[in-house]
C-alpha cells in the first residue's frame, strides 16, 4: 500500500463555519493529513469564502458550487440550490481521478441523489467508497412514506454498494450491521481537536462569571428550555450567586421561540441572568466555552440522542471546566458522574438543576473533576487517535 494515501471527501456542508459536523470532519481530516495522507475536499455546497480553493491545517479545499441564476428563488432551500454542484463535483473528480490523485472517496452526505452520482463515478473507476453515518436515518429523513421510501431506494442502492461505512456510535453500528451485512462498519467516536481550545481570547462583553451551552437553540434536540427552567431553580439553592449568568451560544432560529424563551425566564426567576449571544464564528467559540465557569447540556431522551454523540460534549471537556450534562445515549459509556462530569438524568429538571447546585456550591472540587474530563479528550476522543482508527480501517477496506 502507497503511502501517502490521498482521499477525497465530498460534502455539501460549509467550512469551518458549519457547526457540530463541520467540526468533526475538520478534526479528522486534520489527523488524517498528520498521519501522512493528502485529504482533499471537494465542497458541493455554497461557501462563505469567496475563493476557489483554500487550505486548513494541511486539508485542501476545493469549491464547486456556483450560483445560479434560480439561487435567490431558493435561497430558503439549501438542498435545492445545491443541485447544479453535482455536475461540478463530478468534473473536479473526475480531474483528480485522471491525474491518479484518488485513491480512496469518503461521501458525508445522507440524501439518495446527492450520493448517487459520485458512487457511479467511483465505481467505473474502480475507487473504493467509504461512507459516515453521525444519525439514524429516521432522523436525519423526512417522515411518513417518503422518508421510508427514501431509505429504502438508499439501503438498496447506496449502502449495499459502498465499500465501508464508519459511524458515530456503537448504537449506530448495531442499526446498520443489521440492515446491511455485506459491509463493515467501524465506529469513529466523538472527536475534538484540543489545540482549538488552548486560547483564552474571546471577543464577547461578558464581564460576570457564566454557564455556557452552545449549539442549536431549538428545544427537541438539546432541551435549552430544561436548561432555563434549571438555572432558575438552582439559583435559589447556590449559597453565593453572585452576578453568575447562562448564556447561551448560537443563533435563535425562530422570534416565536425568543418569545417563548423570555417568558420562562420570567417564570423561572432568573430574567436578567440569561444572555443570547446570536451567531457566533468558528474563531470566538473556544474563548467563549474556556471563559465559563461551567459548560452545560440538558439533552432530553430523544432517537437523536440515542443513536448520536454531541460533539461539543468533547470541545466542553476540552475546556477543562466542569461539564454538566445528561445521561443520554452512549455518554455513560465514557463519563461518570462525580468522576469527570457531572451527570443529571435526562428531561428532569430538578436533577439538572441539583448539578449545577452542586457545582457552584462546591466549586473548587468541581474544577478537579473538569479536569478529569479533560485527561479523556487525551485518552479518548482526541483528533489523532481517531484519526489512527479512521486510518487503519481506511487502510483495511482498501486491502479487501
Amino acid at each position: 500500500m502507497k503511502n501517502p494515501l490521498n482521499i477525497v471527501i465530498l460534502s455539501s456542508d460549509k467550512y469551518p463555519d458549519g457547526g457540530a459536523s463541520a467540526n468533526r470532519h475538520l478534526a479528522y481530516s486534520k489527523g488524517l493529513c498528520e498521519l501522512g495522507n493528502m485529504v482533499t475536499f471537494i465542497l458541493l455546497g455554497p461557501q462563505k469564502d469567496g475563493r476557489a480553493s483554500f487550505e486548513i491545517d494541511g486539508t485542501q479545499f476545493i469549491i464547486t458550487f456556483k450560483k445560479n441564476p434560480f439561487s435567490d428563488l431558493f435561497k430558503n432551500h439549501g438542498s435545492l440550490i445545491s443541485v447544479p454542484s453535482i455536475p461540478g463535483g463530478r468534473t473536479q473528480l473526475k480531474k483528480l481521478i485522471n491525474k491518479s490523485e484518488v485513491d480512496l472517496v469518503i461521501l458525508l452526505d445522507t440524501h439518495l441523489w446527492m450520493l448517487l452520482p459520485f458512487l457511479k463515478l467511483c465505481k467505473r473507476h474502480g475507487i473504493k467508497v467509504l461512507h459516515e453515518r453521525t444519525e439514524y436515518p429516521d432522523v436525519a429523513l423526512k417522515r411518513g412514506l417518503v422518508g421510508r421510501l427514501h431509505y429504502s431506494l438508499y439501503r438498496r442502492f447506496v449502502l449495499e454498494r459502498i465499500n465501508g461505512l464508519f459511524v458515530i456510535s456503537e448504537a449506530l453500528k448495531k442499526h446498520f450491521e443489521g440492515q446491511v451485512k455485506t459491509i463493515p462498519v467501524q465506529v469513529i467516536n466523538m472527536i475534538v481537536d484540543p489545540a482549538r481550545f488552548r486560547s483564552q481570547d474571546c471577543n464577547q462583553d461578558i464581564k460576570s462569571r457564566y454557564i455556557a451551552y452552545c449549539g442549536a437553540m431549538d428545544i427537541e434536540k438539546d432541551g435549552v428550555d430544561i436548561l432555563i427552567r434549571a438555572f432558575g431553580k438552582a439559583l435559589e439553592q447556590i449559597h453565593n450567586t453572585g452576578d453568575l449568568k447562562l448564556v447561551l451560544i448560537g443563533e435563535v432560529p425562530e422570534p416565536n421561540l425568543l418569545e417563548k424563551y423570555n417568558t420562562l425566564m420570567k417564570e423561572s426567576n432568573c430574567e436578567g441572568r440569561v444572555q443570547f449571544t446570536g451567531y457566533v464564528n468558528r474563531e470566538s467559540i473556544p474563548g467563549l466555552l474556556n471563559n465559563a465557569a461551567a459548560l452545560a447540556l440538558a439533552r432530553p431522551k430523544s432517537k437523536q440522542a440515542e443513536g448520536g454523540f454531541p460533539t461539543k460534549l468533547g470541545e466542553y471537556l476540552a475546556t477543562g471546566k466542569p461539564t454538566i450534562i445528561t445521561n443520554t445515549g452512549e455518554i455513560g459509556r465514557f463519563l461518570r458522574d462525580g468522576e469527570n462530569a457531572f451527570i443529571a438524568i435526562p428531561d428532569n429538571v430538578d436533577s439538572f438543576a441539583g448539578k449545577i447546585v452542586e457545582v457552584f456550591n462546591h466549586y473548587q472540587e468541581a474544577t478537579c473533576i473538569g479536569l478529569k474530563g479533560y485527561d479523556l479528550v487525551q485518552s479518548d476522543f482526541n483528533y489523532l487517535q481517531q484519526a489512527k482508527r479512521l486510518n487503519r480501517f481506511i487502510l483495511t477496506i482498501l486491502k479487501s
